[in-house]
């Protein structure tokens, strides 16, 4: 009886995990040391945020309940790059927007490398 609840507790855990975790933990995968990523609410409009810094870029994740209210949201996303170099970008239900407001990235390299594992996360 305790294997089937246990087995249930982690199914249910699986489910209600969300893309921002989820992305999160792929760039720890793939070595990128993510900081701290903190709730933000509704940053961009409909969406669960969760913004950061990884791999020395700054990183807002939002989880939307639909695709396109994410992909609606994605201009609202380059108001947040503003002038830096950076992104905003969908994956099904999944925004990204990175920036790299501290000019740490000046190849781009890392910033695709960010995208990369995002787009792969969220597949």
């Amino acid at each position: 009886m305790r294997r089937g609840l246990s087995c249930l507790g982690l199914l249910l855990l699986a489910a209600c995990s969300s893309g921002g975790e989820d992305v999160i933990a792929a760039w720890k995968k793939a070595g990128h040391t993510p900081g701290e990523f903190k709730d933000v609410g509704e940053k961009l409009p409909g969406g669960k945020c969760v913004a950061g810094r990884v791999a020395g870029l700054d990183a807002t994740v939002c989880d939307f309940s639909e695709a396109e209210q994410a992909r609606k949201a994605e201009d609202a996303g380059w108001e947040l790059v503003g002038s830096a170099v950076g992104s905003s970008i969908v994956s099904g239900k999944v925004l990204l927007v990175v920036a790299d407001s501290r000019k740490e990235d000046p190849s781009g390299r890392r910033i695709n490398d960010v995208i990369r594992t995002f787009q792969q996360a969220t597949r």
